[in-house]
């Protein structure tokens, strides 16, 4: 990457965070209340009743916090510092973020308001909005892509899209609560990225 690409860069990836930090908080008065008719329309057609999914349970864990730390092991060991550092503050800044929006406002999980059909590990208590499983997922991919070849891109955003599927129809989610976590996650990966740049 030439210093010119790498300041267009830079400058996409703060525009990226600002961009998508103000949609996460733009949708949290959507889900200070319990979720309007076409959310739960929604919500009820991808939790379906066909019981779980075993297929489901793979991109799932693009979603479970150990991916992160798990790339900043990488990072460090192939001798990626970029990668390293953003992955290793990933989580916290991730965490941080979620659960300070949980612990102001505490939307009731779709077990509480619907007849929700729950499967695998689905949560039925706690704060609904916003999805950390599709915060990380969104998070990982975006602080992954600079390191693939650019073909590679629509599996990494498949699989974010998979993971937030799962997680609304395992019955954890609606789905802005799901939404709200991947703009979370590509926010909180974009801000990594232009704090601590790309690999050269």
């Amino acid at each position: 990457m030439t210093e010119a690409a790498g300041v267009r860069r830079r400058k996409a990836d703060g525009w990226l965070a600002l961009t998508a930090g103000a949609g996460y908080v733009a949708l949290v008065p959507l889900t200070v209340l319990d979720p309007k008719r076409l959310e739960r329309l929604a919500f009820l057609a991808m939790n379906g009743s066909t019981g779980p999914v075993p297929v489901l349970r793979l991109p799932q864990q693009l979603g479970t916090p150990w991916i992160l730390p798990g790339m900043a092991v990488v990072g460090f060991f192939t001798h990626r510092p970029n990668l390293a550092v953003s992955a290793a503050l990933a989580l916290p800044l991730e965490k941080g973020l979620e659960v300070g929006v949980k612990l102001l406002f505490e939307r009731r999980r779709p077990a509480q308001v619907v007849d929700a059909e729950l499967h695998d590990d689905a949560p039925t208590d706690g704060g609904s909005y916003p999805s950390g499983h599709a915060a990380i997922a969104a998070c990982a991919a975006l602080l992954t892509a600079p390191y693939l070849p650019r073909w590679s891109i629509a599996a990494l955003v498949s699989a974010v899209g998979a993971t937030t599927f799962t997680r609304v129809h395992q019955g954890a989610h609606f789905p802005l609560d799901a939404l709200g976590g991947v703009l979370m996650g590509v926010s909180a990966g974009a801000l990594l990225c232009y704090a601590f740049g790309l690999p050269v």
